[in-house]
């Protein structure tokens, strides 16, 4: 009698032991395939620009690459369904497999409006249309000795104001809008003409500055006075302004001129120490006028030195 207990003791006991293994494992599987990535539609990744071109964002934290110290340059890689879009006549080479497409956006309106801002009428919109698991390569490069800088434009409240001509390419989600100086002064004296670049909506930006680069973050009231022209970018929230240069003799022999830039937080700027338009200036400044800089230009046979027209000069000597 006891060993037929012990028997069904010990069948009783191995069946709930399967039984625990049995669920056990049923949750292992559940747990990993809690742990697998789930496969996503591809419109779920696309998102839609303004003049309604699809594509998936850029992963510009993994995807880009600056090259250089004073005068640099950017790379993206660009995976099937990316676009990058970026000022016309930036590139500097592109893969193969990449293709370009060269607009005017939402129309004459849109490239008036880039125009105004210091940008070209057209953009150019880089995909590349390899197989799956594949990228292209795209080099661009800046039309005077630069940094770049990458910006995200929710970071900063979903807006930047920059200088005129300052954006170098961006995710096709953002947008270039107008913006206006709040006066006439300062849009007349505070060294970045009436009209600033107003860049919004989702995504990075890359935007080029001359020399050092420099990043300073405003206090609420706090006021920071630039040199006309050193300006890059604000960020949403900074006022734009101008005053004056107190001091006769601050306004005559300083060099800064009769006003400056004022720029109130609270709010992040960025500050360039070399000016395009400062450099320009000082290179056309030194370029002596009425005649140029005297370079001799052989035309012809009429150079010297050795050959027939050495040996006749010789001969006329004699």
């Amino acid at each position: 009698m006891y060993t037929t207990i012990a028997k069904a003791s010990r069948s009783l006991l191995a069946k709930l032991s399967k039984g625990q293994k049995i669920i056990q494992t049923q949750k292992n599987i559940r747990c990993l395939s809690t742990n697998l990535p789930e496969k996503a539609a591809p419109s779920s990744l696309e998102k839609a620009s303004s003049d309604g071109v699809l594509a998936k964002p850029i992963n510009f934290d993994i995807a880009s690459k600056i090259d250089g110290n004073e005068s640099q340059i950017l790379t993206v890689a660009i995976q099937p369904g990316e676009m990058l879009r970026a000022e016309s006549g930036a590139m500097m080479y592109m893969t193969e497999g990449i293709s370009m497409n060269t607009s005017t956006g939402v129309g004459a309106s849109a490239g008036f409006k880039r125009f105004l801002t210091g940008q070209n009428v057209f953009i150019s919109d880089y995909t590349y249309s390899g197989e799956e698991g594949t990228q292209g390569i795209v080099a661009l490069g800046t039309d005077f000795p630069s940094k770049i800088v990458k910006l995200n434009i929710e970071e900063y409240g979903g807006k930047l104001v920059c200088q005129q001509g300052a954006l170098l390419c961006a995710s096709h989600t953002i947008d270039i809008e107008v913006e206006f100086t709040k006066s006439f002064t300062s849009g007349f004296f505070g060294g970045e003409g009436f009209v600033l670049q107003s860049l919004t909506g989702e995504g990075d930006v890359f935007v080029k500055a001359g020399g050092t680069v420099i990043r300073r973050d405003l206090n609420e009231g706090e006021k920071l006075r630039i040199s006309s022209g050193s300006l890059v970018a604000f960020s949403n929230g900074v006022e734009y302004d101008i005053e004056q240069m107190k001091g006769f003799k601050n306004v005559l022999f300083g060099g800064e001129g009769l006003f400056v830039t004022t720029l109130t937080g609270p709010g992040t700027v960025w500050l360039q120490g070399q000016p395009p338009d400062r450099m320009i200036s000082e290179i056309a400044r030194r370029v002596p006028s009425g005649g140029g800089i005297g370079l001799a230009v052989p035309i012809g046979g009429s150079t010297g030195g050795t050959g027939e027209g050495g040996e006749s000069g010789g001969e006329n000597q004699t």
